[in-house]
């Protein structure tokens, strides 16, 4: 009976789009067998070659290139990267599990496939997760973790590609792709470099970041 009510509760997030809050309840394991494997439709930012859907409660603060950046209600920041030149030319590379990590695992889903893995800092937990050549970092206290999680899970498993937008752009190399690009098939284990876009976003004005009920993006952009 539970399970039959979490189940319930789960549906009905993703048929009203409403932020889930509190998931504590859940382990680690049944967020991503529920929620990331999921087959999510839901939407509400549409970019060249791809879109996805951004929780509710999640501040879109700023995207560059195929980089984004979120914030959620607690100050916690979320790195997102889309890999579209992997997509386009279906890149797969096998996770290998960190017997020293809080928590690792490869995760596959059909044709999809990624990982989780989640090491614990000094006072907080560091989140890498890579699903559907996407990848999310977070640096979250304990409090936190299993909503974050769930955040992350409800963007990794809406992440759609556009074939035919991809061809004009990766297919006839008008893409502009560094070679030192950021490799989503690797965990760095670390958040020192995440950490840097935690300072420079939490020294913005706040006042003009945008909630995602009026997120307005263009596409291209």
């Amino acid at each position: 009976m539970k399970k039959l009510i979490i189940l319930l509760f789960i549906f009905s997030i993703f048929i009203t789009g409403c932020s889930i809050t509190r998931v504590r309840d859940n382990s680690i394991d049944y967020i991503v067998d529920n929620i990331l494997k999921s087959k999510s439709k839901l939407k509400n930012a549409n970019f060249e070659g791809y879109d996805y859907y951004v929780p509710k409660g999640l501040v879109f603060l700023d995207k560059r290139d195929y980089n984004s950046t979120f914030k959620d209600q607690y100050n916690n920041y979320y790195y997102l990267y889309v890999d579209v030149v992997s997509s386009y030319h279906k890149v797969k590379e096998d996770y290998e599990a960190n017997k020293d990590a809080y928590y690792s695992k490869a995760i596959t889903n059909d044709d999809k496939f990624g990982y989780l893995e989640i090491n614990k800092t000094s006072n907080n937990y560091y989140i890498e997760a890579m699903y559907n050549y996407t990848k999310i970092e977070s640096y979250v206290d304990e409090m936190h973790l299993y909503d974050a999680i769930t955040n992350i899970s409800m963007i990794l498993s809406s992440v759609k590609f556009n074939r035919k937008v991809l061809d004009t752009t990766v297919g006839e190399n008008i893409l502009n792709y560094k070679e030192e690009n950021y490799n989503i098939f690797k965990t760095k284990k670390n958040n020192t470099n995440f950490l840097d876009y935690v300072e420079e976003y939490d020294s913005q004005d706040t006042d003009k970041q945008k909630d995602e009920d009026n997120l307005q993006i263009d596409k291209g952009e």
